[in-house]
């Protein structure tokens, strides 16, 4: 096993972990309140910390399989050199928005490294943080898209980047069947 299949795996495995422990707090938190009338009372503040890095965690996993919506039917219409172009675009903005995330989250991580969350004590810089890890992750992830279409390193099937919604691939397909009738 690579270096990087260990890290993917590991930051899996991370998420799985903390999406198990969100899920027993949210739920034991639950059946105290309406069963026994008491509850826990780090639960709420730490769920919505551990959801926070859950999102950017999924969010650079999604980015790596390259299933992030994007408009595939219409960048499928175009010919080779429009399919380059619009991949071009993709990565250039998406790193654009990336540095933006990367920026933002560490300015208000350096305001909020003494804010403490009330019941927990943890640095609110905390959260931030999570947005600045996917940020360098999904922004990493950009950079080398880039090299590989700058270089020709790229293939032309992966210059269609991105995934339909359910609605789309379902018409298409109903339309596929309709003429083979």
């Amino acid at each position: 096993m690579t270096l990087r299949a260990a890290l993917l795996r590991f930051t899996e495995n991370l998420l799985i972990a903390g999406f198990v422990v969100m899920i027993a707090m949210v739920f034991g938190n639950v059946v105290l309140r309406y069963g026994f009338n008491s509850g826990i009372i780090v639960s709420e503040e730490l769920s919505r910390m551990i959801f926070v890095w859950l999102t950017f965690g999924g969010a650079f996993l999604v980015a790596k399989d390259g299933q992030h919506l994007g408009m595939t039917t219409v960048v499928n219409m175009l010919g080779r050199n429009g399919r380059w172009w619009c991949r071009l675009a993709v990565e250039v903005l998406s790193l654009l928005c990336m540095a933006l995330l990367i920026i933002g989250c560490w300015q208000q991580a350096v305001i909020n490294i003494d804010n403490h969350a009330p019941i927990t004590g943890i640095p609110m810089a905390a959260v931030y943080f999570a947005g600045l890890a996917g940020g360098l992750g999904m922004g990493a992830l950009n950079l080398i898209a880039l090299a590989r279409l700058l270089t020709g390193r790229m293939p032309d099937s992966e210059l269609v980047f991105g995934a339909e919604s359910e609605e789309v691939t379902a018409f298409e397909a109903s339309q596929a069947r309709e003429k083979r009738q």
